[in-house]
């Protein structure tokens, strides 16, 4: 066998392999006994029709392509081995650039490298965020919101009212014979909050609630939107978008009052200060892991930048395929499918694939085989206690979300129980390599240890994805007319 060999830019290796001329000659008597096999042929059992009944009956085209099947599988594991090759997954055969002598060409993927610079140079101050009276005092009125009364008001709207109107947005400098409308007419309510409380993600934009205070029920209005070029928003990005409609009606907020009645509605707490050390308690651990990821992913950004990092384009398709099933679990829940999600977005499959879904699982991917390569450089090390505390932790996060049941049936018992190990060891894995980050990061923290947290499990792997936008805002939990 000769061989030669050129690694090509995408990580992946082709290679070129004369055999003998006689091999082939051998495979196809192997391939002629096959198709004697599963072939009736008049006068011969299965199996027992001599090489040249086999080719006059089945002709040599036939037989020659069953021969290189054969010959492919048999010689493929030696060609690795030939050239001391360490592949990813599965190579394939290009092409057969001569029968005599066999001459085949293979494309074989190799196993992704991560070389890591400058990992003990990492610096970043570990401080753990407080939580405030004032915190707890906005989570309170967030929770005074969810059990409040709506009733319709015939005043113009203020904070803590709800906005319901039918909504359009047009774009006012779109060309002639374009379609100008960029947001679907339909129906949409607002909460207006206080300028405190305004989230980056209110749609259609930061802001938007709190231009109708002091508009009432039956006005129309037109709101002129200029969104940057790099807004979140694929089909808006750029855009000076018209926002018009009419408001149905406006409600207000009657909280409730933190009496027992209350108190024990929402948690069965007997005192206000037993309420509020729970609330604090509940923001502490939230604070906590948000503190913990913002930290670590922002660690792992700085690894990313400086490392080389290589993987086959098989991989990476790989790994776009999980975020984009993923995707479409987590809108499965909302009732949408990926088409109708795609069309509120504005935009075709081809152009969300390589736009949004690519760079997450780039990024995830390239995130996994850091984490790898930091667990082999430090010797990470996992016990089984950890992993059983991590799987326990996990059952418990899914059985909160409501999917524990919708997995368990479908992926089965057995399969269900190598999932959550799977999952608990990757948590415990990250989490460790984020403790060996952190002693190397800021040193000083690690003498002030905070609570274990286990880094997130990023379950729907769409997190940088825009969610699809809300039909209305959330709404009360209770509503009279």
């Amino acid at each position: 066998m000769k061989t030669e060999k050129t690694f090509t830019e995408d990580h992946q290796v082709k290679i070129t392999a004369e055999f003998e001329p006689e091999l082939l000659d051998q495979f196809k008597h192997k391939a002629a006994r096959k198709i004697a096999r599963r072939t009736h042929i008049p006068g011969f059992r299965p199996g027992k029709a001599p090489y040249a009944t086999v080719l006059n009956h089945v002709g040599e085209l036939e037989i020659t392509q069953e021969a290189i099947d054969l010959m492919v599988e048999e010689v493929y594991p030696q060609v690795i081995e030939a050239e001391g090759i360490k592949p990813w997954g599965p190579g394939s055969l290009d092409a057969i650039k001569s029968e005599n002598p066999p001459v085949f060409e293979f494309t074989i993927p190799l196993e992704p490298t991560a070389e890591l610079n400058d990992v003990d140079s990492l610096r970043k101050e570990y401080k753990l965020p407080e939580v405030s009276d004032e915190d707890v005092e906005k989570f309170i009125l967030r929770a005074r919101r969810s059990y409040a009364t709506l009733v319709p008001v015939e005043t113009p709207a203020t904070e803590d009212t709800v906005v319901y109107m039918n909504l359009e947005g047009r774009d006012k400098n779109s060309a002639e014979g374009e379609d100008a409308v960029v947001i679907p007419a339909a129906p949409y309510q607002a909460l207006i909050t206080s300028p405190e409380e305004e989230q980056e993600s209110e749609w259609p934009y930061k802001g938007f609630a709190r231009a109708f205070i002091g508009r009432k029920a039956g006005e129309t209005f037109e709101i002129v939107h200029e969104y940057p070029a790099d807004d979140r928003q694929e089909n808006l990005a750029g855009k000076t978008v018209v926002l018009s409609g009419t408001i149905e009606t406006v409600k207000a907020l009657e909280l409730p009052e933190l009496d027992e009645d209350f108190l024990g509605k929402i948690g069965g707490f007997t005192s206000l200060e037993e309420m509020k050390d729970y609330f604090r308690a509940q923001l502490s651990r939230e604070s906590l892991q948000e503190y913990e990821d913002d930290y670590f992913n922002d660690l792992m950004e700085q690894i990313r930048a400086k490392a080389v990092i290589k993987y086959p384009p098989q991989m990476l398709e790989e790994e776009i395929q999980y975020v984009k099933n993923s995707l479409e679990h987590e809108l499965s829940h909302q009732q949408m499918t990926l088409d109708l999600y795609l069309k509120l977005r504005q935009t075709d499959e081809e152009t969300f694939m390589k736009n949004e879904v690519e760079p997450v699982a780039k990024k995830r991917l390239e995130k996994s085989l850091i984490v790898d390569e930091l667990t082999k450089k430090y010797n990470v090390q996992i016990t089984d206690k950890m992993v059983e505390d991590a799987a326990s932790q996990y059952i418990s996060a899914l059985l909160e979300s409501g999917e524990l049941e919708e997995v368990q049936k479908t992926l089965g018992t057995k399969k269900f129980a190598e999932y959550v190990s799977n999952q608990a060891i990757r948590m415990v894995v990250d989490s460790e390599v984020h403790r060996v980050l952190r002693s190397i990061a800021s040193p000083e923290s690690i003498q002030t240890e905070a609570p274990d947290a286990l880094p997130s499990e990023d379950s729907s792997a769409v997190a940088a994805i825009e969610p699809a936008p809300e039909a209305a805002a959330e709404a009360p939990e209770t509503e009279s007319e």
